[in-house]
């Protein structure tokens, strides 16, 4: 799935993970590479291809985060390249999976996967609608202020 979503030049930069996916017996799953997965009760779908997300900008705690994401309701995947955590600490670290061989099946593995929202198009935002509707009216409101403040009287 990632593979169609990130396109072509993703696949040439990425010859390991092609090597894994094309070879169902191979658990060699490159480690600069990380799936993740969450549970989503949105009734809204989204992709996007490698993206960057810069949270706290400016301040100490600044953090910046690249990735892909694939949700598309029960299920939402994340695809974390390099050392980047997921946008969201809570979700569950599926990459572990690539030690099981192809025909192994087994019982009793359990996951917590998070449940968390989808109501923007915006990769990595996990706003309630309310929280988006709450953060829209502040941005106005601050928009409104700062431009008041600007223009000449």
């Amino acid at each position: 799935m990632f593979f169609s979503v990130n396109g072509p030049l993703f696949q040439r930069q990425q010859p390991d993970l092609v090597r894994f996916v094309l070879n169902r017996e191979s658990q060699e799953f490159p480690a600069h590479i990380r799936i993740f997965a969450f549970y989503t009760f949105s009734d809204r779908a989204r992709t996007s291809s490698i993206a960057g997300l810069l949270r706290g900008f400016g301040g100490a705690n600044s953090r910046s985060y690249v990735f892909s994401e694939i949700t598309f309701p029960p299920f939402g995947f994340v695809m974390t390249v390099g050392d980047s955590p997921p946008p969201e600490a809570t979700f569950c670290n599926i990459s572990g999976f690539s030690g099981f061989k192809y025909t192994d099946w087994r019982t009793g593995i359990s996951m917590k996967l998070p449940l968390m929202p989808i109501y923007t198009l915006f990769p990595g935002d996990y706003r309630t609608r309310e929280q988006t509707v709450a953060d829209i009216a502040t941005s106005k409101q601050f928009e409104a202020e700062f431009l008041d403040g600007v223009r000449p009287e």
